[in-house]
């Protein structure tokens, strides 16, 4: 206990000296020259004009012959500092209301051109793009991005602390147009200043600005002022100016934008049909199964704006209709599978609320103290519903501040509480490229009786065991900072600590904690990081899924440049993730080697053997009883190859991801086999399929059922299919398809959305998720009858906003 306490202050220690003492260290730095970028030196001037443009990708407006032309773009990729090989230009004009950009993208073979997407927020990097981005405060760190390819495609993001964090869901009200010319491509955007947050009006005000330009068939980045590969599109501190602007109007102060929900849903699961009943619809029919009403309306967001620096969000009611369906996944480990945030609420502002998180080796989650998934959606991930909910984002004295509130419904089909959950974010912007910040959480389960008399729940939702009629809470508050040093050096961390009152015994051991040290070039990559959790640890609004742990992870990676027609890079890494428990015993080390081989054309090949160890002190089940994996230590290979072919062919994407483990978990065997392909039918019509097998065989010494002398053995398959078909940038739909046979599970998404007018929506929905009866139980695959249920439900759903 000594040990831990004295470890625990002295990392608290290290933290402060951090935030204090190397203050002055990077102080000398900043105010230098910080980086060799060529930021200050570009600057491109905006001119005034009373006439709108007509944003149609022309150009032909009388105002774009009197603006100023920027040009002289460098590149990034293949060739650091040399003049692009394809001209850009562009020009920057301005009414009050609104801030035009026009582009000209010259291309010495028109025809080969590639533009495909058009789907708002797609992936716009199998296409010749071209990306914009504002630091419209200045501050060299915060921005709003602008993309767009030869079709007029939107995609936007709110990029918040360089690229820290980027939400790509950001979305809103903005234009542009674009079409392909004898000489290349041209594009218009549109940009309302009342859509980005704007300083109060001044003359003569100054914004960061940056261009980036990508040419598809070669593979080839260009950009207006950061070209240097050791930044990228979002780090503003190089970026240039764009100067001349005066006398805006940020306009709007408020918009309102509600909802109309109508349809139903039909399900033959028990649990569901109990719920749908409460509520007045429909009695369940001879067979059990029930039609309910999916009616709804509500307030999707109100969104006010303080100050131009400061904005507040409120929701009633909120509805996630059209939001994109989770892609299924199979558990093949231990611990909890991670599923991303897809709902528009809460992806919205997300910038300020991320904190908090230790990553792995391929820069996944393997903690995240807030991780708003949590918060109305059941372990299950069927919906619960959300009362209300209230956000207050932005700037506010010096200091970047985010509070969100929330109240949620109970949920009975999962014995769900009530459940009041509360964010506070603050953070604060030093030195040149770094921050400190600190965090509070807090989920409120209140007494059922309190809800009732608040929102009138109906008395038949009262019959609930006891003990949800105890309040109870949960707690997490802590600090970060992250710190980043001359041009490749940064070192962050963050600490955080629970209070959970009926956690049984000693409240201590219940503190988590992360730092890393980096050095990340263009040709080296070298860290340090260190992650632990206590066994006491807890955090209902996070995802942590392996409690009681200490994970120290050193990584070393060259990116070797290859002066070749074939080659572009060549990469060697390693990593190792070595994992012990709060008594310093270890639980698992894995040692991750990576080949891989970029090809000039976006092609990779990969080659990544990787060596596990792992300690069980229970025994530990595979697949519900199919093979017990003894306590004891085990220590095996993985062998895998991977190839991905080039975004611009018409077939593109993963082809392969193949692996071996050689002794798995002692004398059994794995193989892995993955395909992800994309294939391009016409500009309009795109699928992916994503196929996966798992097959694993164990002696008969490890199996349940032992009658077979040939041991045990089991296959996961999964299967995905996406077809996209949309008519043009304002009629689009999606259709996914996904089967696993681990949980025997089929699911179906048809989705139509039209985009009326900028930021309003229609859309029809139809979901359909079967689950199939086949589970393993005691080393063989039965038939459960009990799991078996369907369920199906149609929905059209209609927003549109007004603005004050």
């Amino acid at each position: 206990m000594i040990q831990q306490y004295f470890w625990r202050a002295g990392f608290i220690v290290l933290f402060l000296f951090l935030g204090l003492g190397m203050e002055r260290i990077a102080w000398t730095q900043t105010n230098g020259r910080q980086n060799a970028g060529t930021h200050g030196s570009k600057i491109v001037r905006a001119v005034a004009t009373e006439n709108p443009v007509v944003v149609d990708g022309n150009l032909d407006d009388a105002i774009w012959r009197a603006a100023a032309v920027a040009s002289g773009f460098l590149q990034k990729d293949p060739r650091e500092g040399e003049v692009a090989t394809e001209p850009t230009e562009f020009r920057v004009a301005y009414t009050p209301t609104v801030l035009y950009i026009g582009v000209t993208a010259y291309d010495s073979d028109p025809r080969a051109i590639l533009a495909n997407e058009r789907r708002r927020d797609g992936d716009l990097g199998d296409d010749d793009n071209v990306t914009i981005v504002l630091d419209t405060f200045h501050d060299h760190r915060n921005s709003f991005r602008f993309t767009t390819n030869p079709l007029g495609t939107q995609q936007d993001a709110l990029v918040t602390d360089e690229g820290n964090t980027t939400n790509e869901n950001w979305d809103e009200k903005w234009d542009v147009g674009a079409r392909i010319t004898e000489t290349g491509w041209t594009a218009e955007f549109a940009i309302p200043f009342k859509s980005v947050r704007v300083p109060e009006s001044e003359d003569g005000m100054t914004w960061g600005l940056d261009m980036q330009r990508f040419i598809r068939r070669k593979n080839e980045s260009t950009s207006w002022a950061n070209y240097r590969r050791g930044f990228d599109i979002a780090n503003v501190s190089q970026a240039g100016h764009l100067s001349g602007l005066s006398a805006i109007e940020t306009g709007l102060r408020l918009r309102v934008k509600p909802y109309l929900l109508g349809g139903f849903s039909h399900t033959t699961d028990q649990a569901r049909s109990q719920i749908c009943r409460s509520s007045d619809t429909a009695p369940a029919t001879t067979t059990g199964s029930t039609f309910c009403n999916a009616s709804d309306a509500g307030i999707e967001v109100m969104k006010f704006r303080i100050n131009p620096s400061l904005t507040a969000d409120f929701t009633w009611k909120t509805d996630f209709a059209q939001t994109e369906v989770d892609n299924q996944q199979i558990n093949l480990d231990r611990f909890p599978l991670f599923f991303p945030e897809k709902r528009e609420f809460f992806q919205e502002g997300a910038g300020i609320f991320e904190f908090g998180i230790a990553q792995n080796e391929n820069q996944g989650a393997v903690s995240k103290v807030f991780h708003s998934r949590q918060i109305g959606l059941s372990p299950r991930r069927f919906p619960v519903p959300i009362v209300a909910g209230g956000r207050i984002t932005g700037k506010l004295l010096g200091f970047g501040v985010g509070l969100m509130n929330v109240q949620t419904e109970r949920y009975d089909p999962e014995h769900i509480r009530a459940s009041n959950y509360s964010v506070a974010r603050i953070k604060r912007d030093v030195l040149g490229r770094s921050t400190i910040g600190a965090f509070f959480l807090n989920r409120e389960l209140g007494g059922l009786d309190d809800f009732t008399r608040v929102y009138g729940l109906k008395s038949s939702q009262a019959a609930l065991a006891p003990c949800l009629q105890c309040p109870d809470y949960n707690r997490v508050f802590g600090a970060d900072a992250n710190f980043v040093f001359y041009r490749y050096l940064s070192v962050g961390g963050f600490f955080g600590k629970s209070q959970y009152p009926r956690l049984a015994g000693d409240q201590g051991d219940d503190w988590i904690t992360a730092a890393t040290l980096r050095w990340d070039s263009d040709q080296f990559n070298v860290e340090t990081s260190w992650h632990s959790v206590d066994p006491k640890f807890r955090d209902d609004m996070g995802f942590v899924p392996r409690p009681d742990q200490r994970m120290i992870s050193p990584q070393l990676a060259i990116r070797l440049r290859i002066n070749s027609d074939l080659i572009r890079q060549l990469i060697f890494r390693y990593r190792v993730d070595y994992t012990m428990n709060s008594n310093n015993h270890l639980e698992t080390r894995v040692g991750h080697s990576a080949f891989e081989i970029r090809f000039q054309d976006g092609g990779q090949f990969g080659w990544v053997p990787h060596n596990r160890f792992d300690t069980f002190y229970t025994p530990f089940t595979l697949r519900s009883g199919m093979a017990i994996i003894p306590e004891g230590s085990y220590s095996w290979w993985n062998n895998g190859l991977r190839y991905n072919l080039a975004p611009q062919r018409r077939i593109s994407g993963q082809i392969f991801n193949w692996a071996h483990h050689i002794g798995y978990f002692g004398r059994g065997s794995r193989h892995d086999l993955d395909i992800n392909p994309r294939i391009r039918i016409t500009n309009q019509v795109s699928t992916q399929i994503s196929y996966g097998i798992n097959k694993f065989h164990f002696p008969v010494e490890m199996c349940v059922d032992k009658t077979q002398a040939s041991g045990c053995g089991f296959t996961d398959q999964q299967l995905s299919a996406r077809v996209n078909f949309n008519f043009n940038n304002q009629w689009l739909t999606s259709t996914i398809l996904q089967y696993n046979n681990a949980d025997d599970l089929w699911g179906l998404n048809i989705r139509l959305n039209y985009i009326f007018r900028p930021g309003d929506d229609f859309f029809l929905i139809y979901t359909e998720g079967r689950q199939g009866p086949s589970i393993f139980q005691d080393g063989h695959r039965v038939d459960d009858l009990a799991r078996q249920h369907n369920d199906r439900t149609i929905q059209a759903k209609l927003t549109y906003s007004f603005d004050f």
